[in-house]
């Protein structure tokens, strides 16, 4: 199962329309040609501000329109990103807007863009779509009271609204990084009281922030208060105030209360006075009380003029990714996703738009006409839908209706697709043999890695391990040995030959079709620092070259398979003596994972049970022989992230993230972010990574040469390619730093650079273990035709745009009838 940052099987209805016409004749039906396919997981919330996972989304793609969309080109060899809602692309006007009330200095571009929208845009039920909409559902979907899970569409990544993110945090108040709230230390000491002094590693207390200090100095997250203080003093500060027990004595202290006791501010005029050459560094060292600012909506970067939807933008943004961040939409029916809101006695806001028929409004192509939870979702043509209009539409959408149907088996999918009841089938590993050739067989490669999923929370494993009963202990997956041991116990070419045969296996975060250039459509993958990432990791940078294992590095990347059971078993053993070392287990303690199953679907079946047997073998002959058990949970549904998340399970399989293919800078923060992270147990503002770079400019605009930068991975994944500046230390100085910023004006080589090496860190902590990537084969029902036989990234194979239908509804079923009523797929001629 995949969520998304963002399979499909195709089931059958017919709709015949009966018009009465005069003189008592009844006219001929209106031909209908419906789309048929079946899933064994149904979404449960559509809503576009809440709803989670790609079978959520599953029907918001077809009552959505974007402002912008991805097209075949003209030689319909490739993409192209066109205007929907919009007329043409936005119009750069942050000329217009230069002077304090947004910030924007003259010369900048990028800042704020004029959309000018169609004139005929309509909800199903004919409410007039405009600029005022827009502005409208945005001020919902910011809501604070509504903590919206798709909030951070308008501020976070590569489009982020003036304000919007103040605006919806207005009000909290909590513990951040001192640096993240202020630019300034009042030197009047009026902000003493609400700074927090603290050398330790990130906890939950402290809102898991970690001060500039520690990210700036590069310390591992094994790092206590007392470790850190004894490095400092070690190489900085011995025989000064500043000792081990006053470090001791000032963590958690505000700064105010350091101050009053002599001592301790004598302890704290030695330390900012060793690292303090610039002023307000003060903060450095502190977390800070904060209550986010009160913001009026009309301060926030959307608004109408002129019939035009107005973005302002905290951070330039042109070009290809400035329209990618275009293709979807926030918007809601406002009447009716108002009625839906309510806030119980408690005061807990909620909201059941995009829950049902009823509380679902359509403005893209198709309309929702019924469902019933994991039973049948059925849509028909929205004929308020503005596309109908426009001449290029003129002979596409031929599909009339769309149904799909719950169908939680397999084999009842295909025996319903051989009765044509299905317009599609996709393959199982058992199905391969007798339908390699069919003529109808289409292979397709997915943007997605999947992985065996793992959440390294020691509070969350002890709790769950206590609610597992005594004498079962889990906490040695806090382990990296253990973790690593699980890791290199699978051999995935295998796992795929046996539960996913289309698939492919899998060795990195991102796979072949993740593009990182998509001007010119360059993936991720063929980048030579990509390439060592993948090798580095699985241990092979040193084996290939004129006289070494492997001539070139794809040779060496095609060999992996990820199995290495000597070491795996090896690892296991490491884990287990450190287990007992740390008094993390006894020896006579069980180890029972339990491994989240979100459906019955044949994959997860056959991969449990593959899993399973792969660890419990690599344990033989290890201290962990008879004490590594599994049982499985197969009650999550479509809530497994969560279930991962909160330890309710310990193992996730198959699962990843969908979306953002064109845009791995934004995509990484799926696996940094705790807002989106399945491994959340991992702090990602704790690990630190070093980056060497030829060159690099400065915010400044001072070239760098050869120099080698360290910042958090959080810094680099959710800051630096995100747009934000974010303040480097420079490796092998005392104490110099160098602020920069990766986002969409920087350099292709330098933001792939950072990628690269936030990839390799990802991997390097052993809690998102690629398995396989997303591939799949799928039979074509003969009712229908596919707008081209090869598939091209961003329009598939033409989608229900461009499908046409050999047969109308009625002439099919009398095709399948003088078939016998069952179809051959298996024949290469049929």
């Amino acid at each position: 199962m995949r969520k998304m940052k963002k399979i499909m099987y195709l089931s059958l209805a017919v709709l015949l329309v009966f018009v009465l016409a005069g003189c008592g004749k009844e006219k001929p039906a209106k031909a209908t040609y419906t789309y048929n396919y079946a899933s064994s997981v149904f979404p449960t919330n559509w809503n576009p501000h809440t709803y989670e996972t790609a079978n959520d989304a599953d029907i918001l793609g077809y009552i959505e329109s974007g402002f912008y969309t991805f097209d075949y080109n003209e030689t319909k060899d490739g993409y192209a990103v066109v205007p929907a809602m919009a007329k043409s692309e936005p119009q750069d006007v942050t000329a217009d807007y230069v002077g304090e009330e947004w910030g924007i200095e003259e010369g900048e571009e990028g800042r704020v863009y004029k959309i000018d929208l169609k004139d005929n845009l309509a909800w199903d039920d004919g409410t007039p779509i405009n600029a005022t909409s827009f502005v409208e559902s945005a001020k919902r979907l910011l809501d604070p009271k509504a903590d919206n899970y798709r909030a951070d569409s308008l501020y976070d990544g590569n489009l982020v609204l003036a304000n919007a993110k103040t605006y919806y945090y207005q009000g909290e108040t909590n513990l951040y990084t001192a640096t993240t709230c202020y630019t300034e230390y009042p030197l009047d000491g009026s902000l003493d009281k609400d700074l927090v002094f603290t050398l330790s590693e990130p906890k939950e207390e402290f809102n898991n922030q970690e001060v500039y200090l520690r990210k700036s100095m590069g310390f591992p997250a094994s790092y206590d208060a007392a470790k850190c203080a004894a490095y400092l003093i070690g190489n900085y500060l011995d025989g000064t105030a500043f000792t081990a027990d006053a470090a001791a004595a000032m963590e958690g202290k505000t700064l105010a209360e350091i101050k009053a006791d002599p001592t301790l501010k004598a302890a704290w005029e030695a330390l900012i006075g060793w690292w303090q050459t610039d002023p307000n560094e003060e903060l450095h060292f502190f977390l800070a009380n904060y209550t986010w600012p009160e913001v009026k909506w009309e301060n926030v970067g959307i608004f109408e003029e002129d019939g035009d939807l107005v973005l302002v933008l905290e951070k330039s943004l042109k070009g290809f990714y400035l329209l990618y961040s275009l293709t979807g939409s926030w918007l809601v029916h406002e009447e009716t996703y108002d009625a839906c809101a309510k806030v119980d006695e408690k005061g807990i806001y909620s909201n059941t738009y995009g829950t049902t028929v009823e509380t679902t409004k359509s403005y893209g192509p198709y309309k929702l006409t019924y469902f019933e939870l994991d039973k049948e979702y059925r849509f028909e043509k929205n004929e308020k839908w503005y596309g109908y209009g426009e001449a290029e539409n003129k002979d596409l959408y031929q599909t009339t209706n769309i149904v799909c149907t719950y169908m939680a088996e397999p084999a009842t999918r295909l025996q319903e697709f051989e009765k044509g009841n299905l317009d599609s089938y996709g393959l199982q590993a058992s199905d391969m043999e007798k339908y390699i050739n069919s003529s109808e067989l289409y292979y397709t490669e997915g943007a997605s890695t999947f992985f065996i999923a793992l959440n390294p929370s020691m509070e969350g494993l002890k709790t769950s391990q206590e609610a597992a009963g005594e004498n079962k202990n889990k906490t040695i997956m806090t382990i990296l040995e253990f973790r690593q041991a699980l890791s290199f116990a699978v051999d995935r070419v295998q796992f795929c030959l046996n539960c996913d045969p289309t698939g492919k296996p899998s060795k990195s975060v991102f796979n072949g079709l993740i593009i990182s250039d998509p001007e010119n459509g360059t993936t991720f993958r063929s980048n030579e620092e990509a390439k060592d990432v993948v090798l580095a990791f699985w241990g092979l940078a040193d084996e290939v070259g004129e006289g070494k294992r492997y001539a070139t590095k794809d040779e060496a990347i095609a060999s992996i398979t990820g199995v290495d059971i000597a070491q795996a078993k090896e690892k296991f053993t490491e884990a287990y003596n450190k287990a007992i070392e740390a008094g993390l287990m006894d020896a006579d303690d069980v180890v029972e994972l339990k491994i989240g199953v979100p459906s019955q679907a044949e994959f997860y079946v056959k991969g449990y049970d593959y899993l399973e047997n792969c660890w419990k073998k690599a344990v033989e002959g290890t201290p962990l022989e008879g004490k590594l058990t599994f049982t499985k949970d197969d009650t999550i549904g479509n809530k497994f992230a969560d279930a991962l998340k909160t330890n309710k399970v310990d193992v996730l399989f198959g699962v990843g993230w969908t979306g953002a293919a064109l845009d791995p800078y934004s995509l990484v923060s799926a696996y940094t972010d705790p807002a989106y992270q399945y491994d959340p147990g991992i702090n990602y503002t704790a690990v630190t990574k070093e980056i060497f770079f030829d060159s690099i400019v400065d915010v400044e605009g001072k070239e760098w040469k050869n120099i080698t930068l360290s910042a958090s991975i959080d810094d680099w994944s959710n800051n630096a390619l995100a747009g934000n500046d974010i303040v480097c230390a420079v490796v092998g100085t005392e104490g110099d730093t160098v602020t920069i910023n990766a986002g969409t004006d920087c350099p292709l080589a330098t933001r792939t650079k950072i990628l690269c090496a936030i990839e390799g860190a990802i991997l390097e902590q052993y809690t998102m273990l690629p398995l396989d990537d997303d591939a799949s084969a799928a039979l074509k029902g003969k009712q229908i035709k596919y707008y081209t036989e090869e598939y091209i990234y961003g329009v598939g194979r033409g989608g229900i745009k461009y499908m046409t239908y050999n047969y109308s509804d009625q002439e099919w079923k009398e095709y399948v009838a003088s078939k016998g009523g069952i179809l051959d797929y298996a024949s290469a001629d049929e």
